[in-house]
């Protein structure tokens, strides 16, 4: 079975859970900061695809709610992004019809962003670029 290790926040950790076997890297803070000043986890993102270098796939999870966090974390580095908080709630407020209705909300809000970047296919947004307007 493979094994994901969930909560890298660093390149090290990243490496080090890597050299102790792990099939996988989860790029999470876990549903919130515990501590006052911790990065968030999209800032680390980018540092750890880079230190993984494709080794391993990349999950992200942290703070998805649009379509557009979805392409960010997949062009930060990402291979796969988890949306669990709004399946949750989407099962809550409607059961498996609310589940349904979120999964379709991000799907066509992603290729609604996709669209807007001129991008077709994941591996387009893989190669994107990521500016910092301020």
């Amino acid at each position: 079975m493979p094994v994901f290790v969930k909560g890298i926040q660093t390149p090290e950790d990243a490496m080090s859970a890597l050299g102790a076997g792990a099939d996988g890297i989860w790029v999470s803070n876990h549903g919130g900061r515990q501590l006052d000043g911790a990065p968030g986890s999209f800032e680390a993102l980018e540092s750890i695809s880079k230190a993984v270098q494709g080794r391993a796939p990349i999950v992200f999870d942290s703070g998805i709610r649009r379509g557009e966090h979805m392409f960010k974390a997949l062009a930060a580095g990402a291979d796969i992004v988890g949306i669990g908080r709004p399946v949750l709630y989407g099962l809550a407020l409607g059961g498996w019809k609310g589940v349904q209705s979120v999964f379709e909300y991000f799907e066509n809000d992603l290729r609604r962003v996709m669209q807007l970047a001129g991008t077709q296919t994941i591996e387009d947004i893989k190669k994107a670029r990521l500016f910092d307007i301020k």
